[in-house]
């Protein structure tokens, strides 16, 4: 027994009845620090590698466990014992009853645990350190069962202690679904892949499933841990849910700013399109007070803009007789929803800051929120347009008058001159065809007379057509037209005239623009020369009749020959004035835009 002893591996030792060691094998004596075996035989085990604690107090020898074996009894403990240098080495030991001559003996293996304590301790330093960070950890084995959890992912995963998790599957308990609810195959899952390769991952952003269902948004790092069996999983992960959401509440106002930042750009650019407006745009509350009003109402109404805002519009711009009428509609709109003049362009009287009343053209609409109606009017002051609408309708009575007094001039023309021309000319026809076997010579006479009468007429009849519109003007041009005219005048007249041919209602225009000017020239200017000069570009045809005259032609009446002037012009959308220059006399000058004729800038002359 002895020599198969002194082969086992593991230390073995013998002691008697007594406590005396009787056998020691060379693994027990490699152990313990001794050279030889009679360093230990034959001496008190007590003394020799049992007699103190670690904390070096003395070990009394009713509390020593080997003592027991001595009463028939198994022990399996660990313990301390002393080297032979005195240093402690921690052991696990079985001591076993054997009987022996002098009584019950023991037999006493025992392993050095040296390193398995070690190990404990670091264990024991690890979990420490890792139960007190606050970084949520837990260690899987080369199966995928939890071998350990720190607090603060008990905590993360909504379990109440560790012994929830420690055991089980890692995957089956916390990551067997995705976000959206859909299953997660295990095959799939990266912790796996750690287990099967031995390679670190990391995750920016993974789900995991809390102990109530419920998803939690993390990002971790798993680094492989070689086991005898292959590789287990450390992984740290970090609870995402307060980073996402400080992320999302970040996006929202990023995108809350963004907003505001474009409503404020949008606000500041209708405030500067309405503060370029020439109409008026007033904004008022349901009280109907002014709470915006553009740059264009101060200038229609004559207002500083900080008079106008807080009070009321009625007040402010509408004049007393429409007042309670206004105010009545606000009150009756509010009241029922019922409106005459809302979304409309009405034309209304308006009035100035001097009290002085004005025709306005006004459309209102209703904005803001449906519990707080508020309304935005537009106003254009037409005093303008009525003016010019007032003008048109002067000009087309001028022009029925002016047609009527030229067909009864032509008229009395015919009927003075050339008609009784050609009556006279019939009756002796009629004369002579009675004499004409009874007086031939009466009747030859009469002919003559009729022929002469018939020349005569016809005379009369192209004098009077080439005072409605020259016959020079329709064959050869302006420029002939208006030579031919210089040409009778009293006094000396320049032409500058362009090589072009106008659209014929054009032409017929500025001749008798420049027949009249150079009329009231001879009549009224006391001038010794004048000067006429066209101009034609692609847009318009500009004419000015100058003279050296006093400077005194005036438009004396609406039914003045310059006020006819006027309104032959401006039938051609075109304008004319009046200009008095510094070195005297006087310009009638016209403008007329070819685009609104055919014949566009004109074709040149041959």
């Amino acid at each position: 027994m002895a020599s198969i002893l002194n082969y086992v591996v593991q230390p073995v030792w013998v002691v008697d009845e007594a406590g005396v060691v009787k056998f020691a094998n060379p693994s027990a004596l490699a152990a313990l620090g001794y050279d030889d075996v009679s360093d230990l035989v034959g001496k008190p085990s007590r003394q020799s590698d049992h007699h103190g604690r670690p904390e070096r107090m003395a070990f009394p020898d009713e509390e020593l466990p080997i003592s027991l074996s001595g009463a028939g009894e198994v022990v399996h403990a660990e313990d301390w014992f002393v080297r032979r240098d005195g240093s402690l080495i921690p052991v696990e030991y079985w001591s076993a009853p054997i009987a022996m001559a002098g009584g019950v003996g023991a037999v006493v293996a025992f392993s050095d645990i040296s390193h398995r304590r070690q190990t404990e301790l670091a264990l024991r330093e690890r979990d420490a350190i890792l139960s007190a960070l606050g970084q949520p950890v837990w260690v899987i084995t080369d199966s995928g069962l939890i071998s350990y959890v720190n607090q603060a992912a008990v905590t993360a995963l909504g379990f109440d202690d560790a012994s929830e998790l420690v055991g089980r599957n890692g995957h089956s308990l916390v990551h067997y679904k995705r976000r959206d609810g859909s299953s997660f195959p295990v095959e799939d899952c990266p912790l796996t892949r750690v287990r099967q390769t031995g390679e670190p991952v990391q995750f920016a952003e993974d789900w995991w499933v809390r102990k109530d269902g419920s998803m939690i948004p993390l990002a971790y790092t798993a680094v492989p841990i070689q086991t005898a069996d292959g590789y287990g999983t450390a992984v740290a992960f970090t609870d995402m849910t307060t980073r996402l959401a400080t992320e999302q509440a970040a996006r929202e106002r990023d995108v809350a700013q963004a907003r505001a930042t474009e409503l404020a750009v949008n606000e500041a650019r209708q405030r500067a399109i309405l503060e370029a407006a020439l109409d008026g745009v007033i904004n008022m509350d349901r009280r109907g007070r002014i709470t915006y009003a553009n740059t264009a109402t101060e200038y229609i109404f004559g207002y500083p803009l900080d008079e106008l805002i807080g009070r009321e519009l009625a007040e402010a711009i509408v004049p007393p007789s429409l007042r309670e009428a206004h105010r009545k509609g606000m009150a009756d709109y509010l009241a029922t929803g019922e409106t005459r003049i809302l979304n409309r362009r009405i034309e209304i009287s308006g009035m100035r800051a001097d009290g002085t009343e004005f025709p306005a053209e006004l459309t209102v609409t209703r904005t803001g929120p449906p519990g707080a109606p508020a309304f935005t009017a537009y106003i254009r002051d037409i005093t303008d347009r009525r003016r010019a609408e007032q003008e048109l309708a002067a000009s087309r009575v001028r022009l029925v008058t002016a047609f009527d007094a030229a067909r009864q001039r032509v008229t009395r023309d015919l009927h003075d001159g050339a008609q009784q021309r050609f009556v006279s000319a019939i009756i002796s026809l009629q004369l002579a065809q009675q004499k004409w076997n009874s007086e031939p010579e009466r009747a030859r006479e009469l002919v003559d007379r009729a022929l002469r009468d018939a020349r005569h007429g016809l005379n009369d009849l192209r004098e009077l057509a080439a005072g409605i519109h020259p016959t020079l003007l329709t064959h050869r041009g302006l420029g002939a037209a208006l030579a031919d005219l210089a040409g009778s005048l009293p006094v000396s007249v320049q032409l500058d005239l362009p090589e072009v041919r106008l659209p014929a209602s054009i032409e017929a225009s500025v001749y008798f623009f420049c027949s009249e000017a150079l009329t009231n020239v001879v009549k009224h200017a006391c001038a010794s020369s004048a000067w006429v000069r066209v101009d034609v570009d692609d847009d318009q045809c500009t004419v000015k009749v100058r003279d050296n005259g006093t400077g005194r032609v005036r438009a004396r009446s609406d039914t003045s020959g310059l006020a006819g002037l006027r309104d032959r012009i401006g039938a051609l959308n075109g304008s004319m004035e009046i200009v008095q220059p510094p070195e005297g006399g006087t310009v009638l000058q016209a403008s007329i835009p070819l685009a609104h004729h055919s014949g566009g800038r004109g074709s040149r002359l041959p």
